[in-house]
Order: structure tokens, then C-alpha cells, then sequence
């Protein structure tokens, strides 16, 4: 066992800072005095990590369970944060967890949640109907704080689809919002490819 209780109580561990030893895209090992440890990472995260042999700070979540041990590291403390969100969900665990954050970026998640996008959530590993919208139920309050102007008025697929094309393209949200319902308000059955590409004619 890696970490031993003391005095019936189990140690907390906020983070771990050592030398990167070794990256996969699920696991990274990090070298703390001579102690290897096996942090389970999103591919967020993985990305974000330095190159072998340098040195690293990892923000862990320790997971206990009656057969096992685990430790979650997070490159980024939204990342965390929003981790710990979703494990506070019934039916969602550590692993399941961490999957759904290798799938999409942070912002992004929260972002299609507050569009309650429960078709993408089903898309998640491990996430059904139910789970999507017991997610969207307890998580999308939660992140009123961000500026409701960052999403299109109309949730549909397609529509954030293309609305979040645009924004990696560099256009300001706002304007984003406004052309895409003026495309829609003509025409309401355009595909991604269709919006973007009307979208485009508009915002230059």
C-alpha cells in the first residue's frame, strides 16, 4: 500500500512535485526522492506535461476504495475542479472522471453543458441518457459565472458545432452569436459546413 493512515486518518495529498520519469497518455510516473509514483492524467493534461527527466508539479486527487489505491494528477486546477465535480455525481467515479475530461477540454465541457448537449455527454466513455441529464441537472447551475454570451440562443449540434469553429478561428463570441441566428433565422436546416461557411461571408 502506498500510503499507510496515521492515527486512523488517511493523509491528504494536494499535489506532487519530482522528476517526470516516464508520460503515456493515460499515466505519467513522477520520481520523488527515489519513489515512483503512477498518477492516472487526462490527455489534457498529458499534453500539457514537460519533456522526460524534468521536473513537474501534479495537483492530485487521492482515491480510496476498498480494493484500491489510486492517485489522479491534473496539470491545471480547472481541470481538477472540474473533476471533482463531476466524481460528486451518482454513477460517476475517479476513472470515468478522468475519461471524460481526455475527451474534451475543459472550458469546452462547460460550455456544451450549459447548452445541455446531452447527445455529446452520451458521446463520453462511459456516460448514457440518464447520466448525461443527471450531469447537466447538478453541474450546469454551477457555471452561470460564465458569460452567457459565449453560446449560440440555439443549442443544436450543428449550430454549436460551428459556433465553436469560428471562435478557434478567432472570432469574438459575441459576433459569433448574432451571425449564426441571423444565418439560422433564414434558414434553419443548415448543416456545420453551411453555417461556417455563411458565417464566414458575414464576419470578415
Amino acid at each position: 500500500m502506498p500510503f499507510e493512515p496515521i492515527e486512523g486518518k488517511w493523509i491528504m495529498i494536494e499535489y506532487i512535485s519530482g522528476t517526470l520519469i516516464d508520460k503515456k497518455s493515460d499515466f505519467c510516473i513522477i520520481d520523488v526522492n527515489g519513489l515512483g509514483y503512477k498518477i492516472n492524467i487526462s490527455t489534457n493534461t498529458f499534453n500539457q506535461l514537460k519533456k522526460i527527466n524534468q521536473n513537474v508539479k501534479i495537483l492530485i486527487y487521492f482515491s480510496v476504495s476498498e480494493n484500491n489505491q489510486s492517485l489522479f494528477g491534473f496539470y491545471k486546477n480547472n481541470e481538477k475542479e472540474l473533476f471533482m465535480l463531476l466524481i460528486g455525481i451518482s454513477g460517476i467515479g475517479p476513472k470515468t472522471a478522468i475519461n471524460m475530461l481526455s475527451a474534451v477540454p475543459v472550458e469546452e465541457f462547460k460550455n456544451r453543458l450549459i447548452a445541455g448537449e446531452v447527445k455529446m455527454l452520451t458521446m463520453l466513455p462511459g456516460i448514457g441518457p440518464k447520466t448525461a441529464r443527471r450531469i447537466i441537472v447538478e453541474l450546469k447551475d454551477k457555471f452561470v459565472e460564465l458569460n452567457s454570451e459565449d453560446l449560440p440562443i440555439e443549442s443544436e449540434n450543428d449550430n454549436i458545432d460551428a459556433y465553436y469553429a469560428l471562435k478557434n478561428l478567432g472570432y469574438q463570441p459575441s459576433k459569433i452569436k448574432v451571425v449564426i441566428n441571423e444565418i439560422l433565422g433564414k434558414n434553419s436546416n443548415l448543416k456545420t459546413e453551411e453555417i461556417i461557411k455563411e458565417s464566414l461571408k458575414l464576419l470578415k
